[in-house]
This record gives C-alpha cells, structure tokens and sequence, in this order.
C-alpha cells in the first residue's frame, strides 16, 4: 500500500497541477472582460473604494489559514465545486448578455470557491470558502438599489442628528433631509446618508470575524453591529459639522470640518465596533475554566 501511494503520488501532483493550470487559464479568459471595469470603479467611485483591499485581505486571511489548508484531507465529491462553477459560469454569461454588471461581477468569487472545491476537495473548500465569499462586498451594488436605500437613510441621519443636536442645546430645525442651525443650514446629501460609512463598518467587522476565534453565532452578532454602528458614527459627523458651524462658523464646518469627516466617520466607527468585538470576547464562555472547576 505504501509502495502504491508513493508510485500514485506524483501522478496526483501532475494531476493538480494541470488542474490549477486550466482553473487559471479559464478564469483569466473569463474574466479579462470583467475586471478592468470593477477596478475603474474603485478608483471612480468613493463609495466603493474599499474595493481595492479586499482581494488582499483575502489572500492574507488566506495566507493565515495556509496551514489547516495544507492539513484538511484533500478528497471528497467535486461535484460541489463543479456545481459552483457552472452556477458562475451561467451568471457570468446572462449578466456579459444582459449588461448587468452586478450579475457578471458576483459570478468570480463563486467561481473561484468552485475551483477551490475541485482541485482540493470539499475539506479546503470548507476553510476557504469564508475568506473567499468575503470578495462578494468588492462588487459594488446596482444604482437602483444603491439609491433606494439611499434615501431612507438621509432621513434617518437628519433625524438622529436634529435629535442629539435638540438633547445637547442646540437649536435646530429639520425638514426633510435638511437641519438648519443659527447660521447654517445643512443638508444631508445622499454622500452624507451613511451608506458609505455602512458598506465600510460592515467590511470592517467581516475583517475583524475573518481574523478572529469567536464562534460564527457571535460573528454574525458582529457583522449585525455594523449597522447600528455606522448610523451612529454618521451621526456623529453630522453632529460634529453643525456644532462646528454654529460655535465657530460656516467656513470652518464647509473647509476643516469637511476635510476631516471621513477621518471622523471611520474613527468613531471603528472605536464603537472595536467595543463591540471586546464585548463579544469578553462575555464569551470560558471553556478552559470550565474544564478547570468539572476536574
């Protein structure tokens, strides 16, 4: 039996290595019309910016998982991943037909899962199938939805601020999307919705699930916070734009203030989700005292 194996052994290293071959031989004829769009968006489209870091942090969850990858049994069905394949090749095909980008775009990730599938077996599949469907949020969304959300979202910040800005003594009047304050009027656009803000938490506490142990119940906990953290860390920009222009004025919210509101978007919400993981962490159950008091 050992005699077999080691004869069989480099028969199944030739094997994978024609098989990876043709996995990125098909994906580079595949997707060579897709790829140069979606990286003009990132660059375009500030919104989606964040596009451009996550195949690395793909690769580097990826790279972090190299060695359970290299110890998860290699065998298994492939029909799996030949299923995935195909699923992506049909979207990857109706979406090119149709010119619709989105349908053409969330095709390659599942591609990519499929070939993992084949080549390694469901095992690999398994680990890597995580880091992999996190490529998913690099696809920016269509406009239709984009702006559908949009709107419901500029209401809810002008809401939130008017509020924060009424409870700290501020005096302000909403309409609409629009607060106004003694000398000021702002108004909360669709790039001020915190859409932008959510599609950035939500990536980042995806990121912090990706690298972390806790367990997928608390992860999906974690990906769930992102919402209300985004809303909140908008709202802080927002708050902090009309103190500013009603304590110092106009220009200094339109030119410093403006300058920095990503800066405080991002700060405050990655403070309130780094909270939101220690939390998690903190409250999860102590196995190895539990182990200690049952002995």
């Amino acid at each position: 039996m050992p005699v077999n194996e080691i004869e069989r052994s480099p028969r199944v290293r030739r094997l994978d290595i024609a098989l990876l071959a043709t996995a990125c031989i098909l994906f580079a004829a595949l997707y060579a019309p897709v790829m140069p769009g979606l990286v003009r968006q990132w660059l375009d489209d500030e919104n989606y910016r964040h596009g451009l870091l996550i195949p690395l942090i793909t690769a580097l969850v990826l790279w972090r998982r190299r060695d359970d990858l290299r110890r998860a049994p290699a065998g298994g069905s492939p029909a799996g991943g030949v299923a995935l394949m195909a699923i992506a090749a049909v979207l990857l095909i109706g979406g090119t037909a149709a010119a619709e980008l989105f349908t053409s775009r969330i095709s390659l990730p599942l591609y990519l899962l499929g070939a993992v599938i084949v080549i390694g077996g469901i095992g690999r599949g398994r680990i890597a199938a995580p880091p992999i469907l996190f490529l998913l949020l690099m696809v920016p969304l269509p406009y239709i939805i984009y702006y559908k959300i949009t709107f419901p979202m500029q209401l809810l910040s002008a809401r939130l601020s008017a509020g924060v800005l009424d409870a700290i003594g501020v005096s302000v009047a909403r309409r609409g999307n629009i607060l106004t304050v003694p000398g000021y009027t702002l108004e909360v656009v669709a790039a001020c919705s915190g859409l932008r803000s959510l599609m950035t938490m939500f990536t980042l506490a995806l990121v912090f699930a990706l690298v972390t142990d806790l367990s997928w119940q608390r992860k999906t906990v974690l990906a769930a916070c992102a919402v209300p953290v985004a809303v909140a860390a908008n709202t802080v920009r927002l708050v902090v734009t009309a103190i500013g222009a009603w304590a110092v004025g106009p220009e200094f919210a339109d030119g410093t203030l403006h300058e920095a509101s990503g800066l405080i978007v991002f700060a405050a919400g990655f403070i309130l989700l780094a909270l939101c993981l220690g939390i998690l962490r903190w409250t999860r159950p102590r196995r190895d005292g539990s182990q200690r008091s049952s002995s």
